[in-house]
């Protein structure tokens, strides 16, 4: 007997970003990172589409806060879409690990509260070489937040 094997084709990323609204919420802490991260996440939602005054950016002392003022953009304004940006590198002790966890299960937590795409642009890193390596992930963030916002609105249209 014969098995047929079967190939998916990748599903293709809806990346228009026009009439659409971001909010940028980014670390200061490790800013030689996120400073750069947050230019690239903006420089691309531009070439998307998105206009410029469709994003807003506000700033967090570091990547543990970044899901308390991701809620409270959320409950005072309306967003397509958030991307929290920050960067957590190792330390001597644990804590990277707790801001880590921390971080990841707020912003889930708050995206699944509010019904809105929450992009975790947060670098979980060994060092600063690893950090500078993934500044490109910018661009990526940027790409996902229009991706989920384009099919949450969707979604949210066939209803």
């Amino acid at each position: 007997m014969m098995q047929t094997q079967f190939y998916a084709r990748e599903p293709t990323m809806s990346l228009e970003g026009t009439d659409l609204t971001f909010g940028l919420v980014v670390a200061r802490y490790n800013w030689s990172v996120t400073g750069a991260v947050l230019a690239l996440c903006q420089q691309e939602l531009l070439h998307l589409g998105v206009a410029g005054k469709a994003v807003h950016v506000v700033y967090v002392p570091g990547s543990y806060e970044l899901p308390t003022i991701a809620q409270a953009m959320l409950i005072h304004q309306a967003y397509d879409a958030l991307i929290c940006i920050g960067c957590v590198m190792k330390g001597e002790t644990r804590h990277d690990v707790v801001v880590e966890d921390a971080v990841a299960y707020g912003i889930q937590r708050v995206s699944l509260d509010t019904g809105i795409p929450i992009i975790l642009g947060v670098l979980c890193v060994e060092n600063q070489q690893q950090a500078e390596q993934r500044i490109t992930r910018g661009k990526e963030f940027a790409q996902a937040a229009v991706d989920v916002a384009c099919m949450n609105r969707f979604l949210r249209q066939k209803h």
